[in-house]
């Protein structure tokens, strides 16, 4: 279970308030996460430990998931601090890594770099094929070499 500190409780629960009223419904966690400018997998880790003390709950249904709130007097038995700061760091640096590889693959793409180190692949093995077939076969005798 993710620790998540007494602070970080309240803040959550705030967001899924303010997000219920503004928009009449109750938010996914990745729309927590947007209001509260954190990775959305922080977000829906410390949702998840909400879930398991009983804060929150995390409805699924075959279209999204959503957080209502279930017990907010249960936020005063969370802890007063957590090292969720250095997991918060983690997915951040982690999220950063995997845009700049999404940006990079793109980047290759969008060049025509790979169609064009394709293209000499194959023009590669189309020469070696054509000496390939220039070679006179040798005799399976080992005569007339």
């Amino acid at each position: 279970m993710a620790n998540v500190t007494r602070e970080e409780g309240h803040l959550l629960v705030a967001a899924i308030r303010v997000l219920g009223h503004r928009e009449e419904r109750a938010p996914k966690p990745e729309e927590v996460a947007q209001l509260l400018g954190m990775p959305p997998e922080l977000a829906r880790l410390q949702l998840t430990a909400l879930a398991e003390a009983g804060v929150v709950a995390l409805v699924e249904s075959a279209f999204d998931t959503h957080v209502e709130i279930r017990d907010h007097r249960r936020l005063e038995e969370l802890a007063e601090n957590s090292q969720s700061r250095a997991l918060e760091a983690d997915l951040a640096e982690f999220g950063r890594r995997k845009e700049e590889e999404a940006d990079r693959m793109s980047r290759l793409f969008a060049s025509g770099d790979h169609e064009r180190r394709q293209e000499e692949r194959l023009r590669k093995m189309e020469d070696e094929l054509r000496d390939f077939r220039k070679k006179k076969p040798r005799s399976p005798f080992g005569d007339g070499d």
